[in-house]
């Protein structure tokens, strides 16, 4: 064993001191420059609990179904702007008192109120909470707009499928 202050080579029975508010096993040299002994701390056994019930697991929720026809977006609505600022007038505050409310900055207010900033789903949930109004729409969209075409050039894959409807037309 080494000492962990100078490295020679430990003779006779290893001190335990607390050096500068390290605990270092250290030679008897180098015991003088520590203040006080330490004990190092034995392991404890680790008790295993027996036997344990099992708790039974939730149920999983039910996954939403994704279904093409059914696709729902949000869109804000064109003037939120001005609903915003329209509903904080209402409330008679002003849009440092709004921020405040809202636990915003000033000039997330006020580049709301011009639409330089575009809201994430948290920021209109705070508009909603506190102005009670809706800056979102519900935009149901259609299979045809989901599955349009796209223009442009043909890939192998079109072509395999123009292919398979004009076979499907000939008889």
């Amino acid at each position: 064993m080494r000492c962990e202050v100078c490295g020679r080579e430990i003779l006779g029975p290893p001190q335990r001191r607390i050096i500068e508010g390290a605990k270092l096993t250290v030679c008897s040299r180098c015991a003088q420059f520590g203040k006080s002994d330490w004990v190092p701390n034995r392991p404890t056994p680790v008790k295993s609990p027996g036997r344990v019930q099992a708790t039974p697991l939730p149920a999983p929720r039910p996954r939403m179904r994704n279904d093409v026809e059914s696709v729902e977006q949000l869109e804000l609505v064109e003037d939120y702007g001005a609903q915003i600022r329209k509903a904080r007038q209402k409330l008679g505050l002003s849009e440092k008192d709004l921020a405040n409310k809202m636990q915003e900055k000033e000039s997330v207010v006020k580049n709301l109120e011009k639409q330089e900033l575009t809201p994430d789903n948290k920021l209109i949930a705070k508009i909603r909470k506190h102005l009670s109004i809706d800056i979102v729409e519900h935009i149901a969209a259609s299979k045809a707009n989901i599955l349009a075409k796209p223009t442009g050039a043909k890939t192998i894959g079109d072509m395999i499928r123009l292919d398979t409807e004009k076979s499907n037309e000939k008889p």
